[in-house]
């Protein structure tokens, strides 16, 4: 198993001196990973220190033992990766299908045909015109199939999915979800927390440089009871948290059960709607960085 570490990361500007701060993490093969931050909150940094593209002032990246220093190195560890390209990056009076056949003699991949993720991105009908003639989601498609054409074990993708319907959001999740049965580490920024839910194992929270909430998709999340916030004069005198969303949540972790059951009790009495689940990552979104 393929184990990649970021070990005590600092990094910082002039202007701002904690864009990444003793930053920790391991992660491994057969994984997605969600990073989850407002804009210019140095999510795009953290995968540029992976890719070795900015260095740390201090702390380092390790890679199965390896770390970057000698040349030797750093290439053996940048043939296990692929950054989703920014469009600017496209040649635009080449075809799609020349860029990822390039990709794949890039990285000298043998094993994932460019017919093959043509067809799983459904890019048959303009594959072979210029890029210039692209859409902006078209362009998206086509860069989500570079990486898939490079087919290295970590894929780092930077709001890969902007742009896109809802029909290829669906479609390139569903890639996503196949890539990880390969055994791929898949690392991912993403603005579409609902749909990131749908598929990430594991999800970060950056802020001030520094991860501020680590949810484990594999694992029990606590229970809320989440009322509108509306209803607050007709609840019970209970430590309600008012949430930048419109909600009031109550944890029940440490709710005596004869309390839980009277609580609900009185909720479907007095015909108060509630739901009783787990957070959302929209819901934490707006938890820590309303006031951003």
């Amino acid at each position: 198993m393929m184990e990649l570490q970021l070990q005590n990361l600092v990094l910082g500007f002039k202007n701002k001196p904690n864009v990444i701060h003793d930053i920790s993490l391991t992660m491994t093969s057969g994984s997605i990973v969600g990073i989850v931050a407002p804009n210019g909150t140095g999510k795009t940094t953290l995968l540029r220190l992976i890719l070795n593209d900015l260095k740390p002032q201090s702390g380092k990246v390790v890679l199965d033992g390896q770390t970057y220093g000698s040349q030797k190195h750093t290439l053996a560890m940048h043939r296990q990766m692929c950054l989703f390209p920014v469009q600017d990056d496209l040649y635009p009076d080449l075809s799609g299908k020349a860029h990822l056949a390039y990709y794949a003699r890039l990285w000298q991949n043998r094993t994932k045909s460019v017919k093959q993720i043509i067809n799983a991105l459904d890019m048959q009908d303009y594959v072979n015109q210029p890029v210039r003639t692209y859409s902006m989601g078209m362009k998206q498609r086509l860069c989500f199939g570079m990486v898939m054409a490079a087919n290295t074990p970590i894929m780092l993708l930077d709001e890969f999915m902007n742009g896109l319907d809802t029909i290829n959001v669906a479609r390139m999740s569903q890639i996503l979800r196949g890539l990880r049965a390969e055994g791929k580490l898949i690392i991912t920024v993403s603005h579409l927390l609902n749909n990131l839910q749908g598929y990430a194992d594991f999800i970060y929270f950056m802020r001030d440089g520094k991860i501020i909430k680590t949810i484990d998709q594999h694992e029990q999340q606590p229970l809320y009871i989440q009322v509108a916030a509306e209803e607050a004069n007709r609840l019970p005198r209970m430590p309600w948290q008012h949430y930048p969303n419109g909600m009031l949540v109550l944890p029940i972790n440490n709710l005596p059960g004869e309390h839980f059951n009277q609580l609900l009790l009185g909720l479907a009495a007095h015909h108060i709607a509630f739901k009783l689940a787990p957070l959302d990552l929209e819901t934490y979104f707006n938890e820590f960085y309303d006031a951003d």
